[in-house]
Formats: C-alpha cells, sequence, structure tokens
C-alpha cells in the first residue's frame, strides 16, 4: 500500500465517511485523476467510439474476433497473463486480426490490496508474456476493475504504459442478457467514448455468450446512431485534420 494511501486511510478511521469516500474516489472512480493520469475518453469531434474487451484471452475470444472480422471493425483486448499462457494461439490471432491489445495484469488483483513490488511484478511480467507469445509489447493498461493506486502509476510509468479506463460499460460481467449489453452501451455511448466489455472471465469460470451475442447488436446500433467503430489508437491519437 502506498503512504498516499496509507494517509488516506488512517484519516478515514478518524474522520469517518468522508475520508472513507475520497479513498473509495481517489482509487475506484473510472475518472478520477488525483493519484495518476488515466484516459478515459477519446477525442469528442469526430463521430467514433472504441471497443474494449477485458480477461481474455478465452474460447470466447475466438467467437468475438469471428464477429469483429465479420463486421469490419478492430478493437483492443486487454488481457490477463495467466490467460495468454493459457490461450496463446487465441492472443496470437488477437494480433495477427490487426486489433491492439493491453496489459490487464498477470492474475486480476485489486491493487489497492498489493504491495508496490507485487503491482510491479503483476504489471512486468504481464509484459513480458504477451510480448514473448505474441511479439507485440504492449502500450496500454487497465488495471483490474479500474482500482489504481499511486504502487500502479509508478510502476506503469516505469513499464511505459499508458492507463485506459472507460466511458461506458455494458455490465457484461453481471448476468444480463444479450438485449441488455447491447442496449446498455448504445444508449449511452456519444462521441469519443471508449467501451467496456469482456472477453473472458478474470477467474476462468463463466464464459461470455452473451457479450458474443450482444456484439453484432452493438455495432449495429451504434452505426444506426451515426457512430463509428474505431480503434483505440485512433481514438485518442489520430490528428483531427486526418479524422
Amino acid at each position: 500500500m502506498t503512504a498516499a494511501l496509507q494517509i488516506l486511510i488512517g484519516g478515514a478511521a478518524l474522520c469517518g465517511g468522508a475520508a472513507t469516500g475520497a479513498v473509495y474516489y481517489a482509487t475506484y472512480a473510472v475518472r478520477t485523476q488525483w493519484l495518476g493520469p488515466a484516459v478515459w475518453r477519446g477525442r469528442g469531434d469526430v463521430s467514433s467510439v472504441a471497443l474494449t474487451f477485458d480477461d481474455g484471452p478465452s474460447p470466447d475470444t475466438e467467437r468475438i474476433l469471428d464477429i469483429l472480422e465479420q463486421c469490419g471493425v478492430g478493437a483492443t483486448f486487454f488481457m490477463v497473463g495467466r490467460h495468454v499462457e493459457r490461450h496463446p494461439e487465441t492472443a496470437r490471432r488477437v494480433v495477427a486480426c490487426g486489433h491492439d491489445i493491453g496489459n490487464h495484469s498477470y492474475s486480476h488483483p485489486i491493487y489497492l490490496y498489493r504491495r508496490a513490488r507485487e503491482t510491479y511484478r503483476q504489471l512486468a511480467r504481464t509484459q513480458d508474456v504477451i510480448s514473448d507469445v505474441t511479439g507485440v509489447r504492449p502500450t496500454w493498461s487497465r488495471p483490474p476493475c479500474g482500482v489504481r493506486t499511486r504502487a500502479y502509476f509508478d510502476a506503469a510509468r516505469a513499464l511505459g504504459l499508458c492507463t485506459v479506463q472507460w466511458t461506458v460499460s455494458g455490465l457484461d460481467w453481471k448476468r444480463r442478457s444479450p438485449q441488455s449489453i447491447a442496449g446498455r452501451v448504445i444508449e449511452h455511448a456519444a462521441p469519443g467514448s471508449i467501451v467496456l466489455l469482456h472477453d473472458g472471465d478474470s477467474a476462468g469460470k463463466r464464459d461470455r455468450s452473451r457479450t458474443v451475442a450482444a456484439l453484432p447488436l452493438i455495432v449495429d446500433g451504434l452505426t444506426r446512431r451515426g457512430l463509428h467503430v474505431s480503434s483505440l489508437t485512433q481514438l485518442i491519437h489520430t490528428p483531427a485534420s486526418e479524422a
């Protein structure tokens, strides 16, 4: 735990709910920049959104890749290191299909409950695993559950990683129907939105068949709203003159 968080948590014991809320906001709130910089949306001057998938690769990643190919759109996959080791061919296919890859830790811990050394090890080990398996070294990172600490940002900076959160979530880790997952994304997406979905389960116990079924509905619904699905790199870095 970082010194800053120790101070906040110590204050929480003395000051009660307000300080507890400050700790929660600093570490869990998707958009906060208190402990370090995090991208939670892209440029809003183009009618584009980015699809991102967490917790894979898994067998369902293959089905998601098929749909993305059929729809002619790209995505970013934030991969768990141990799942890359279990499904190396799928990880390589993600790269071969032209999608971006991000670092989503090695074993999906909540960094708030990990020491600085373990936090760095989680990120560094995943960088090596993904690089060894796919030949690509990620430049994006998304912490499990979006939880950041000062130690996380120190490690990400040392490894050259940019932290990416999200604007809209399909809440597909809950038991929601494909129509509900798609409806939430389509309703809340706007130009520049980064959409959070899941192509795997961090514990490897649940499938993502509902996300697979929702994906064509999402792409079609966004298109009907005049929103183009682009890569995360394009959404964040493309100059306006090239949009």
